[in-house]
């Protein structure tokens, strides 16, 4: 994989569990250690939207690439910049644990 095409610098983040102190706790986005600014390459694919049951439902997907770290899921997301992605599927191409191909819907 060249070096040039991951231009784009994101974040990964995972969902945490945080105690309010009162007994209850709150769901929050942390930076994975480590992962906060890693190198990948980010293309849109498509954009629908659809209308169900009187919902307008605006989907952008795009595709994102970055080289392998084990231990992503679709339980991550991402983040560039202001934008947020939540991560649909993760592809090994070739099961070879040099890239990850991952679709991913936008946040808007």
């Amino acid at each position: 994989m060249r070096a040039g095409g991951l231009r784009h610098r994101i974040s990964l983040q995972v969902q945490t569990e945080t105690e309010d102190g009162m007994g209850g706790s709150s769901l929050d986005w942390a930076a994975v250690t480590g992962l906060s600014s890693v190198p990948a390459a980010i293309w849109p694919v498509s954009s629908k939207e659809r209308i169900d049951s009187m919902k307008l439902e605006l989907q952008i997907t795009h595709k994102i690439r970055m080289r392998y770290i084990s231990g992503i899921t679709a339980k991550h997301r991402i983040v560039f910049g202001s934008r947020t992605f939540n991560i649909t599927s993760i592809i090994n191409p070739d099961e070879r644990n040099i890239m990850l191909d991952m679709l991913c819907t936008e946040d808007i």
